[in-house]
């Protein structure tokens, strides 16, 4: 059978990789806010503007202050994990907070002696030709439409602190869509190692470069204006934007739907509603409320991934799960294209996830084998087999450090995150080309013979031959290696354990195989 054919199976067995809830949910959170979008749009009784310069300095400033502190939480969280990945990740969210922070205080409200615009006053595209408070000056066009009066026109250092305003929203957007686009790019080694080296210096140039921004903006518009992006169409801006954060979105998408780990759809979810406020932007009616949901849709684009991240970073004691999600994607893809090193990458990235995991999984490849030839398992099936047990514990790539190194019992939710990493590793498996026939045994080998192993309850001969041999290999060195909560048992009592359980929970040909080719019986370690 081909790992076309395998995968396939696979697929029609235990399903799509994405589960129906999480589709259902990212269509409902992507789909509302663009249907009400467009009903404003169409619908112009509903989307008639309501000039509110303060209301909006006000609000604008409060809430991208408290995004600007999310996002320094983020970048304390990632610290502990010094990556590329989370750099770029890091970087993405404080450029968002920062720049856009510049956009609220540029849209400090200059004077009270000026007359508010009139409804009538307010063009259709906002900042094609109107600062924040529908006062012309020269924002994106030379000059005001007919109509505008001249003693309502700001003066010129108003006029380029307002189009810079304007222009700083799109920057936040766009700098941070460049920094996720990085955050899930395969970037060469070289660079991401100079990265990791120098990672706090680098954090603590872009925030001193948002600083300078910030400043520049508020007290020297006019320098951001000679800047040659400043002089960009809004939709060039817009359309690299949505550039960035497609690719971003897809990678995240990517590495979910073959993890199913909760937080790279979060960070994809995020990008699509990051991309719709760009949309938003460029597209609503200023001060209307199809503008003011450019406001609302982008700061959630920001605050469920950034609270997503939070949420693990104190479940967890770090985000390495995102990091490993997006490494399972790029060796994916390798092995699919025929890499030669993926496989020992991705063996290497097992053994590093622990010392222990790392030790464990090769003696547990190395038994496999040697139990497999006593039990009389065809030659052409071994290596098969072989990268089996090296590989049956993929799936705890993606499950917390805490959890693994925790040096006593789990508790029972711990116990449901741990019981995921058969799943998780054979949905790598089966879509991993040359690994897609291990794929049915790394999802297989905690079941057991009386239907109480997980995940799917098997019995008996519905376990894979290859799955029994590679769960008595692993039951094996389990109790006799030191393990986080307890050292390795004797002999005698390793032996005793495996024998009690042989014919009820293990296979018992494969016991008795294992104990043959360890030469171990009861009478001899007694």
């Amino acid at each position: 059978m081909s790992s076309r054919d395998v995968t396939v199976q696979g697929r029609a067995q235990y399903g799509s990789a994405v589960p129906t809830g999480a589709v259902r949910l990212a269509s409902v959170t992507l789909g509302a806010p663009l249907v009400l979008f467009l009903l404003l749009r169409l619908t112009p009784a509903l989307d008639r503007p309501s000039p509110s310069p303060m209301g909006h300095f006000v609000i604008v400033t409060a809430v991208s202050a408290l995004a600007l502190v999310l996002a320094a939480a983020v970048a304390w969280a990632v610290r502990s994990l010094p990556d590329a990945r989370t750099f770029f990740l890091a970087m993405g969210f404080l450029t968002m907070s920062g720049v856009f922070l510049a956009h609220a205080l540029g849209t400090m409200p200059r004077s009270q002696a000026a007359p508010a615009p009139t409804v009538a006053s307010i063009p259709d595209e906002p900042y094609a030709a109107a600062n924040e408070y529908g006062e012309y000056g020269p924002t994106m066009a030379a000059a005001a439409p007919a109509g505008v009066h001249a003693h309502g026109a700001p003066s010129a250092g108003a006029a380029a602190r307002l189009q810079v305003a304007g222009l700083s929203a799109y920057f936040s957007l766009l700098l941070s869509a460049l920094c996720f686009a990085l955050a899930s790019a395969d970037l060469p080694r070289r660079l991401a190692d100079g990265i990791v080296h120098r990672w706090t210096l680098l954090a603590l140039v872009v925030a001193a470069l948002l600083a300078l921004y910030g400043l520049t903006a508020l007290f020297t518009p006019v320098a951001v204006l000679r800047l040659p992006i400043a002089h960009w169409p809004p939709y060039a801006i817009a359309a690299l934007t949505w550039l960035c954060l497609a690719f971003a979105a897809w990678r995240f998408a990517h590495a979910y739907r073959l993890t199913a780990l909760p937080l790279q759809g979060t960070m994809a979810l995020g990008m699509g509603l990051l991309a719709e406020a760009q949309l938003f932007m460029v597209e609503g009616r200023l001060w209307a409320p199809s503008w003011w949901e450019y406001h609302v849709v982008m700061f959630l684009g920001f605050l469920a991934p950034v609270l997503a991240l939070l949420r693990q970073y104190r479940a967890a004691g770090d985000l390495a799960v995102l990091v490993e999600g997006l490494f399972l994607r790029h060796t994916v893809r390798g092995l699919q294209a025929g890499d030669p090193h993926a496989l020992t990458a991705l063996a290497a990235a097992v053994a590093a996830k622990d010392s222990e995991t790392g030790a464990h999984t090769e003696r547990v490849g190395e038994l496999a084998v040697r139990i497999a030839r006593r039990v009389g398992l065809p030659e052409e099936r071994m290596e098969v087999l072989r990268w089996a047990g090296r590989l049956h514990d993929l799936g705890k790539i993606g499950v917390p450090n805490r959890i693994l190194g925790k040096p006593g019992p789990l508790t029972p939710a711990e116990f449901d995150v741990m019981k995921q990493h058969p799943v998780r590793g054979w949905r790598v498996a089966v879509r991993a080309g040359v690994l897609a026939q291990a794929a049915p045994i790394i999802r297989a080998h905690h079941e057991r013979l009386d239907g109480s192993g997980y995940p799917d309850g098997l019995r008996g001969e519905a376990i894979p031959l290859e799955a029994r041999i590679v769960a008595v290999a692993d039951v094996w060195d389990a109790l006799t290696s030191d393990r986080p909560y307890r050292k390795a048992m004797p002999l005698a009592q390793a032996v005793a354990v495996v024998q009690a359980e042989a014919g009820s929970r293990l296979d018992p040909r494969c016991v008795d195989a294992l104990l043959a080719e360890l030469g171990l019986r009861a009478a001899q370690v007694a």
